[in-house]
């Protein structure tokens, strides 16, 4: 039985709290934007507190009430994203440390960044926020009825049923974007660094062309991550990492990985010894711990190792499994209406059971 509790102020004021795991944050939201209620919405678990802001059931905005100004996740967005100095958000949260929620409009009416910018930057720190919300294990809510002033820098208020639709989408897809990339680190390089994506005319990928896809593609130059990539297009991580697979798997990406790094670099960057004769021996013992290395783990595959191989093949394989289990379900859904199975997946198509994109991909796994 879930456990909800409301109470209610000397003033017709309420209050709604209880636990995560037993009231989800779909039910919470739902109840919040169907009465159209104005107020704070606080979760936590842990250490982490996140606010939600809503005004007549519209979120509008969020907020990080023991963030540090320096800290504060807004700032790391703007830094991330290209849009501002870090010295120059040090100079703006010095003015600003008793006033954390003026530091944007500080920023716009100082010139230091653009308005438009800035709200691009809240609405995907919202959305962001949200969606990370929902992968939560846990945690406590509580939402306090109060007046909430809006800051028209955030722009308009986002409706929370569509927002809920959105974030369900993306979860339930997001597993399978995991899969193909499982790492951040990874940078991705063009196929051909004069080609654009003109390349797809014709071809089953156009219907996928959106500016977005060409936002991505123009951040793809060989040597940044996916997260700088994610970071700098500032539309999310979710339709970041979707687009750069679809650009993968139209041919246009080629992905290097470049796990262990860090300890390459570490191993790379020790001290010089003060003794010839150690420097000498510690040469020595890296060459053989080299060889064996290549020999143990990577001959087969140099220069790549098992654990990078499987990286590589995970990002480059056509989704068999996904696109297999729809082509199950599409079958399963022919035979009810037809009382056959169908005998080329062309009839699924026909049927608007799967798509001409899918059958040419289950063509391909054959």
């Amino acid at each position: 039985m879930k456990s909800i509790l409301a109470l209610r102020g000397k003033k017709g004021d309420w209050a709604l709290t209880g636990s995560l795991k037993d009231f989800g944050l779909t039910d919470i939201f739902q109840l919040l934007g169907q009465q159209q209620k104005t107020g704070v919405l606080t979760l936590q678990e842990g250490k982490k507190v996140i606010q939600i802001l809503f005004d007549q059931g519209l979120i509008i905005g969020t907020d990080f009430p023991f963030q540090t100004a320096e800290g504060a996740p807004l700032g790391r967005m703007l830094i991330r994203g290209g849009l501002l100095d870090p010295e120059e958000w040090g100079k703006a949260c010095s003015k600003h440390k008793d006033e954390l929620s003026n530091i944007g409009r500080f920023l716009v009416e100082s010139g230091v960044v653009r308005g438009q910018d800035l709200t691009t930057v809240l609405r995907l720190l919202a959305f962001e926020t949200i969606f990370g919300l929902f992968r939560w294990e846990g945690g406590n809510f509580r939402f306090e009825a109060k007046e909430v002033l809006r800051d028209p820098i955030f722009g308009e208020p986002m409706n929370t049923e569509y927002l809920l639709l959105e974030v369900i989408r993306m979860l339930d897809e997001w597993p399978m974007l995991a899969e193909r990339i499982p790492n951040f680190d990874i940078v991705l390089r063009k196929e051909d660094a004069n080609a654009g994506l003109d390349v797809l005319r014709g071809t089953p990928w156009e219907e996928k062309r959106t500016p977005q896809m060409e936002l991505i593609y123009g951040l793809v130059n060989g040597q940044r991550t996916i997260r700088q990539i994610i970071d700098l297009s500032l539309i999310g991580e979710f339709d970041t990492c979707k687009n750069l697979i679809t650009l993968s798997e139209a041919g246009l990406l080629d992905p290097t990985l470049v796990w262990g790094m860090e300890k390459k670099r570490r191993i790379s960057g020790l001290g010089k010894p003060k003794v010839q004769v150690g420097a000498s021996l510690l040469v020595g013992i890296l060459i053989f711990l080299l060889i064996l290395q290549l020999a143990v783990f990577r001959w087969k595959g140099f220069p790549l190792s098992r654990g990078e191989r499987a990286g590589w093949r995970a990002f480059q394989d056509p989704l068999g499994t996904i696109e297999g289990e729809k082509a199950a379900n599409a079958r399963e859904v022919f035979f009810l209406e037809e009382n056959r199975y169908p005998a080329d997946p062309s009839e699924m198509t026909q049927k608007n059971l799967l798509t001409r994109e899918e059958v040419l991909a289950l063509h391909k796994l054959k």
